[in-house]
């Protein structure tokens, strides 16, 4: 009787938003696969020279885009172009070496990936219908989240036995129409059901501040402190608030300061100060996108370069960590390449579900239609 209740709930949830799952997992599938592509697509801008040539000076760089540059985007690949950024949005890619612009973004693949973003998080939409967009993809995680955890209820065989366990862990191989839609449904749940239950937890944070606020400081005695790069920019930074000022702003003292700051850096993303700021801030990435813990903000000196003060993913309050590693425990990204593929794979994994689980429901509707109809005639 239980189990009859549950099905009927499973069935009437799932139809009500496998739709929306699965616009869900397909654009998060796609969305696994962004810092990878985007990384080969730029390779096309990459310039002759790599290390130990001469690279122009910030400033240079930043004149050469054309427009009142707010800030330059570094690569540690001496052949990277370098962004030089007007906003957030508009940038150029300058060849560091010669200064000129070898093309202007965002490009038709960024583009792409933005749209892709959009449809995730609100269906593409805009203005105040973002918010009830958020509102009907919060909605539609926790749908999907009871839907995961109901599942399991359902696929398990009654009685257990080697043969029924068999056909809910292990592909049957000739399985055609609605019993090879069952047993897909069953294998993918029973093997994903873990990790789509993560990522849709950690999307019902994200959708649900009230809720995010509850779930932060137990998630904050989990989450590992982690102080990048260690000691060595903190011993660096001994002693150089007292050098020698310079007259004016050196951005070029002040990008050395923040290179040589944290070894193996792969990004790093320098502020353009305005004239009378006495500060400059320097955004470094020792990761991925999306590992906050590999993240730091250095703050320096405008005229001497000297190191003022590092903020590192340990400084942040307990709750912050909480939220980013919540955020890009979503998306796999928090532990890299690695965690990214397996985020996409599993969104595969929820997107098959989704089809034949609809699939199995329409087979169901029109089974009850030709009974209808049988008793009519």
């Amino acid at each position: 009787m239980i189990r009859a209740v549950i099905f009927r709930l499973h069935l009437s949830v799932a139809v009500a938003a496998g739709a929306v799952v699965f616009m869900l997992a397909a654009t998060g599938a796609i969305l696994s696969l962004e810092e990878t592509v985007t990384g080969l697509a730029e390779q096309r801008y990459f310039v002759a020279g790599g290390e130990g040539a001469e690279r122009l000076g910030p400033e240079a760089i930043a004149a050469a885009a054309g427009f009142a540059a707010t800030s330059l985007r570094y690569r540690a690949d001496a052949r990277a172009p370098v962004r030089v950024y007007e906003g957030r949005d508009r940038y150029a890619r300058v060849d560091p070496h010669t200064g000129a612009v070898l093309a202007l973004g965002p490009d038709g693949l960024e583009r792409f990936f933005e749209g892709v973003h959009n449809w995730h998080r609100w269906f593409n939409v805009s203005g105040g219908s973002v918010r009830r967009a958020r509102a009907v993809t919060g909605a539609v995680n926790v749908a999907f989240l009871f839907l995961l955890l109901t599942g399991p209820i359902l696929w398990i065989p009654r009685p257990v036995a080697r043969r029924s366990l068999a056909n809910v862990l292990l592909f049957r191989r000739g399985a055609r129409g609605a019993w090879r839609d069952l047993n897909w449904h069953q294998v993918v749940g029973i093997w994903s059901v873990l990790p789509l239950a993560a990522i849709a937890a950690t999307g019902v944070t994200t959708s649900y501040p009230a809720v995010a606020d509850r779930v932060y400081p137990m998630v904050a005695n989990v989450v590992p402190a982690e102080a990048w790069p260690g000691t060595v920019g903190l011993e660096a930074m001994e002693g150089s608030v007292d050098a020698p000022r310079a007259p004016e702003t050196d951005l070029a003292a002040v990008l050395a300061t923040a290179e040589a700051w944290a070894p193996g850096w792969r990004t790093l993303i320098l502020n353009v100060p305005r004239p009378t700021d006495s500060e400059v801030r320097a955004e470094v990435h020792g990761g991925r996108a999306g590992q906050p813990q590999r993240v730091g903000i250095l703050t320096l000196d405008a005229v001497t370069g000297a190191v003022l003060e590092w903020e590192s993913f340990a400084d942040d309050t307990p709750s912050r960590r909480a939220q980013q590693f919540l955020r890009y425990a979503h998306t796999g990204e928090y532990w890299g390449l690695a965690g990214q593929l397996l985020a996409g794979l599993f969104s595969l994994a929820a997107a098959l579900m989704v089809w034949t689980g609809l699939s199995l429901a329409v087979r169901r509707l029109r089974r009850f239609l030709r009974f209808r109809r049988t008793l009519r005639g």
